[in-house]
């Protein structure tokens, strides 16, 4: 992860990581757990899609509509 949070998975998140890499939906599995953990949040009710969104354009890190990434993280939930 960054540079200051190093995170400790099971195999089966390795393993999920690297399929999201593979489909080239992220470039490494450091953005596909970006993505994953702001999904959850949002799932959650944390905070909302648009509040998240506006917080992650200000810092991007891949070029990537909130409408497309929806559509990325639905195929892999199919998949599981």
């Amino acid at each position: 992860m960054g540079a200051g949070t190093a995170v400790k998975l099971e195999m089966i998140e390795e393993d999920v990581l690297e399929k999201m890499v593979e489909a080239g939906l992220f470039p490494n599995k450091d953005e596909a757990a970006r993505a994953a953990i702001i999904k959850y949040a949002s799932d959650l009710g944390m905070f909302s899609p648009k509040t998240l969104w506006a917080r992650i354009t200000r810092h991007r890190r891949r070029k990537v509509t909130p409408g497309q990434l929806m559509k990325d993280l639905e195929v892999l939930e199919d998949e599981v």
